[in-house]
């Protein structure tokens, strides 16, 4: 049986609402000389029996009895592999129809990795450009576009998954297969496979990338990530890095929203002390007293959180200048307010003397009228004896008046007025 044009490999586990479109995606290219090597992880859904429903000559499929993991797994694919090209597609993501006939023109002959750009779905297959990682991609995609080959990869994982890889068998054979990495196997591959030819990109989307809460990448596994990373950028550092000049590479690097720096420093350091990769790549995994980084934060009594992504350090200091003027607003704010505080309490100060004048004005004014008060009632008194007097007066008058002598003048003047 001839070699078939490229091999297609795809790594499943428990991804049975995805798996069927994936595989069809790959069976539905327009070019169709390929073989489908389809490699099921142990899942525990129902992955494996939608892959035995699938009947195509062209399909191979395998099923491991324990979960062996994505780097062991690609591995095992690729060394099966007959084609003269390889390809990946993990299980949840799919291929554009045209996208391997319009990979491998745009490879021709050449030994290298090529990767293409990416629509971004969600778990319906709906298109997601607003998803962070999309988003992300978008704007790493923007500045790779101004820079050299050699950039790209120390900028971002511009291909962002393996099922964006296609390549030349030659090429796998010439640098080896995936390392033992949770995060980044994509990456370091990409970037062992780039040392001595920059990659192939080309920007049209040929390739679905799903996004959902089960993507390796949602998982919190901070300390992983932050190790991985550095290692990464270290292996990214150490390559030849031609077409960029000292600011251009540093530069790249700084765009990196997953660099690193202090921790990119320990790890370039340690790989100038340790004995062979794989001994750097050691220190991506937890010892038996924990993790690397986080043991020298302890060693030297540095917070943990100096090993934080540039990205991070960056919005921390962010939030720290915004808080820091937050808090100069407040102070301005909390001074005004104390200003005015002071100038009621001058003005309470000032009501309260004028509310004592006022006071002492009433008192006098009380005592006035408390003064005037009782020299009316003496004055009533005075006339109340006045008028008693007078009464006594009219009285005495009356009883004059009344007297028997007094009324023999009265007659004998009634009588002498009658004479004349």
């Amino acid at each position: 049986m001839p070699a078939p044009k490229i091999s297609v490999i795809v790594p499943a586990y428990n991804h049975q609402a995805y798996i069927t479109e994936a595989l069809t995606s790959v069976l539905e290219q327009t070019l169709d000389d390929l073989e489908l090597i389809v490699i099921d992880d142990a899942s525990r859904d129902s992955t494996w029996d939608i892959i035995q429903t699938i009947r195509d000559p062209r399909l191979r499929a395998i099923r491991h009895t324990t979960n062996q993991g994505a780097h062991a797994t690609l591995n095992e694919g690729l060394t099966l592999a007959r084609g003269d090209y390889l390809a990946i597609l993990n299980s949840d993501d799919a291929f554009h129809p045209e996208r391997l006939a319009r990979m491998l023109t745009a490879l021709g002959t050449d030994a290298r990795l090529a990767f293409s750009g990416v629509d971004f779905i969600d778990s319906d297959g709906r298109p997601a450009p607003g998803h962070e990682r999309a988003l992300d991609y978008a704007s790493a995609s923007a500045r790779c576009a101004g820079q050299p080959p050699t950039g790209w990869l120390l900028t971002s994982n511009l291909a962002i998954t393996t099922s964006n890889f296609v390549f030349p068998r030659s090429l796998f054979q010439r640098i080896g297969g995936f390392s033992d990495l949770r995060y980044t196997h994509d990456w370091e591959w990409a970037l062992r496979a780039s040392t001595d030819t920059p990659p192939l990109w080309l920007p049209e989307p040929l390739v679905r990338y799903r996004v959902h809460p089960s993507n390796t990448l949602a998982e919190d596994d901070v300390w992983r990530h932050i190790h991985e990373n550095a290692y990464i950028q270290t292996l990214a550092l150490g390559g030849t890095l031609d077409g960029l000049d000292a600011e251009g590479a540093c530069t790249a690097l700084l765009h990196n929203p997953s660099l690193p720096p202090l921790a990119t420093l320990c790890f370039g350091i340690a790989a100038r002390r340790l004995p062979d990769p794989a001994a750097l790549r050691a220190l991506t995994r937890p010892g038996p007293d924990g993790w690397f980084l986080p043991r020298l934060a302890r060693a030297t009594g540095l917070d943990e959180r100096i090993f934080r992504s540039a990205r991070q350090l960056s919005d921390q200091q962010g939030a720290l200048d915004a808080q820091a003027r937050l808090i100069d607003e407040r102070d301005t704010a909390l001074q005004a307010q104390a200003e005015l505080i002071e100038a009621r309490a001058r003005a309470m100060a000032h009501m309260s003397t004028e509310i004592a004048h006022r006071d002492e004005a009433i008192t006098a004014q009380g005592r006035l009228l408390e003064e005037r008060f009782a020299a009316m009632e003496e004055m009533g008194r005075e006339i109340h004896a006045r008028d008693q007097l007078i009464e006594n007066q009219a009285l005495m008058i009356k009883q004059f008046q009344r007297a028997p002598w007094n009324r023999l003048i009265h007659l004998a003047q009634k009588f002498r007025l009658l004479g004349k």
